[in-house]
């Protein structure tokens, strides 16, 4: 038997959080220990590195977290190469004698991760975003669970909306991409979708519900993504985070607005927000944590440094961070069309 010598493994998260993160975290503390190799959490993601505020965890600590949402490390939108301390990062994980730093979180999360790698640190990513817009990912962490969410909360109210005859209108996250808003859409009775990709302009998205209404006589739901842009809407200068991403959270109420204007109807706004972003998590997530973290320990292990975990294709496969990286996984204009016309109520 060949005996592997023992490692020091780190582990963050970063991002806007979802479901699946605490159970990653256990699978990854329960190989680790299993294999006799140590697991140090740095709180806050790349604030809790430049800070060099860490835990250390196991599995008995971690098992009470188990099938809960959000993460026991705790996030922060925090870019330690913008603020230019990638030296206090080198310097925690020296202090910590990490050997290894695995990084669960988005598109920042893990571009920052690439550039960890490029200094010459053993890093593994792992994807997770409920927005579900990470390149060479067949779904990130947390997106089937927020799809749950979505849809259970909105299938939930429409025989209120339909019984006071209110349409209404509803806003999921998805800055970039529209991959929850379609999800959501083809999970509920919407008979209109907005995603930042397009097609259905807000003209078509009324004149969907109007022709909804006509048909069958009910209230219309429309599911619109937080990142689409409005003809002719002047939102003013919007906040940005630390990555220069724009908050873009609120434009249904905007949506709602012209929609009242062109059809006399006042329709109820519902902005789900961060409720996608809780629940239990799905068995399919569960797998996928399970999945992440034994492949990101397995990378880690062989010195695979600068990839990015992922099942792409059914498979598991390592993507190289700097391919990941500054990119997006959007929907095809096309594709997102033709699924607009064959699945809508």
């Amino acid at each position: 038997m060949v005996e592997v010598e023992c490692m020091n493994f780190g582990v963050l998260t970063g991002g806007g959080d979802s479901a699946g993160i605490n159970d990653f975290l256990y699978f990854l503390a329960h190989r680790l220990e299993n294999e006799g190799h140590t697991l140090t959490g740095f709180r806050s993601s790349w604030l809790g590195m430049v800070n060099n505020d860490a835990v250390v965890l196991n599995r008995d600590m971690l098992a009470p977290h188990r099938h809960t949402p959000g993460t026991m490390l705790g996030s922060e939108r925090k870019n330690p190469i913008k603020d230019g301390q990638m030296d206090l990062v080198l310097a925690s994980l020296a202090d910590r004698k990490i050997d290894a730093l695995i990084c669960m979180g988005g598109d920042d999360t893990l571009g920052v991760a690439a550039h960890l790698a490029e200094l010459g640190f053993n890093v593994v990513g792992a994807p997770q975003t409920i927005d579900d817009d990470l390149r060479f990912t067949d779904h990130t962490l947390g997106f089937e669970t927020a799809v749950r969410q979505a849809s259970t909360y909105i299938n939930s109210m429409i025989n209120s909306n339909v019984g006071h005859d209110k349409d209404m209108i509803v806003e999921v996250m998805g800055r970039d991409a529209g991959w929850l808003a379609l999800a959501t859409a083809i999970n509920t009775p919407a008979c209109a979708c907005m995603c930042p990709e397009g097609p259905m302009e807000l003209e078509e998205m009324i004149a969907s519900m109007t022709a909804f209404k006509k048909r069958t006589g009910r209230a219309g739901l429309a599911i619109v993504s937080e990142g689409v842009q409005l003809k002719n809407v002047d939102r003013g200068e919007l906040r940005k985070d630390a990555f220069g991403n724009v908050y873009t959270a609120g434009v249904s109420h905007i949506v709602g607005g012209k929609f009242e204007q062109a059809t006399g109807r006042k329709p109820r706004i519902q902005v789900m927000g961060y409720l996608l972003r809780g629940g239990i998590p799905s068995p399919y997530d569960v797998d996928l944590a399970a999945n992440f973290a034994n492949q990101a320990v397995d990378l880690a292990l062989a010195g695979k440094t600068g990839y990015m975990v992922s099942r792409l294709e059914g498979r598991q496969q390592a993507i190289p961070l700097s391919e990941v990286a500054g990119g997006k996984k959007y929907l095809d204009p096309v594709y997102l069309e033709q699924q607009l016309a064959r699945l809508l109520a």
